[in-house]
């Protein structure tokens, strides 16, 4: 890239760094997060703006350039679970959602260190899948360790609700992989599923680490952290759409 192109993007860049507030706040601020800002330098695996997403709705694969199938994280975290993902299986497409400015940052800094070319993280609630993905655009969805919400059950993610937009979204033969700490939110997604119609139990376990599927999981960093200071089983579940 030529000297007069580099200054030309990095003045792009800095522009778009002292709009990017308007995003998020009805009105300026004194100060913001940092990482707010420093998502605009990676175009390639972030995106924030909802318009931008939402254009992609049913257009997913043109976005990633292949008919790959996709697969959806949400609540990713820092990325180490959707990038290790992306790593291993350069044949599938990855998207995965947060909402955090740091954690978003950091996943798009370990995609763009491994040169992946098949993942993105996008700023968006899980509860609004419907607003931005397609009929039957997803192969696959993880949910991994999400908040129990004891004594507010109703505040779950996996929920009757989130089938109703599976039903639309998710391929016949896609998947929900679920993982969680949590015996009761375990029990409670076994006990929700034998009462769905269209969907299966394929898989279950109450100890991750000690099954046969132990050496190909990928750690979350939630998981990675819980297993190095708690002696506590993890719970998997995969969920097929007949």
């Amino acid at each position: 890239m030529k000297k007069d192109e580099i200054k030309e993007e990095s003045n792009e860049i800095e522009r778009k760094k002292g709009e990017v507030w308007k995003y998020f706040f009805e009105r300026p601020k004194k100060n913001y997060n940092k990482y707010m800002y420093e998502m605009v330098e990676y175009p390639e695996y972030l995106i924030y703006d909802n318009e931008e997403v939402k254009k992609n709705k049913g257009k997913w694969n043109e976005f990633f350039g292949n008919n790959n199938g996709i697969y959806l994280e949400i609540g990713c975290g820092s990325g180490n679970f959707t990038v290790g993902n992306a790593e291993k299986f350069k044949d599938r497409n990855y998207i995965a959602l947060e909402l955090r400015f740091k954690r978003l940052v950091l996943g798009a800094r370990k995609s763009e260190k491994r040169n992946l070319k098949n993942i993105l993280f996008i700023r968006k609630r899980g509860e609004t899948i419907l607003d931005f993905i397609g009929k039957d655009e997803i192969s696959g969805i993880y949910i991994n360790f999400p908040d129990p919400w004891e004594g507010e059950e109703r505040k779950r993610i996996i929920t009757k609700e989130l089938f109703e937009k599976l039903d639309i979204i998710l391929k016949n033969g896609g998947k929900l992989y679920f993982k969680t700490d949590h015996q009761k939110y375990y029990e409670d997604v076994l006990e929700l599923v034998s009462e769905l119609d269209g969907y299966e139990m394929c898989y279950r376990t109450d100890d991750l680490h000690n099954t046969e599927k132990a050496a190909e999981n990928i750690k979350t960093e939630f998981e990675q952290m819980f297993l190095s200071k708690h002696n506590m089983n993890i719970k998997y579940v995969e969920i097929i759409k007949k």
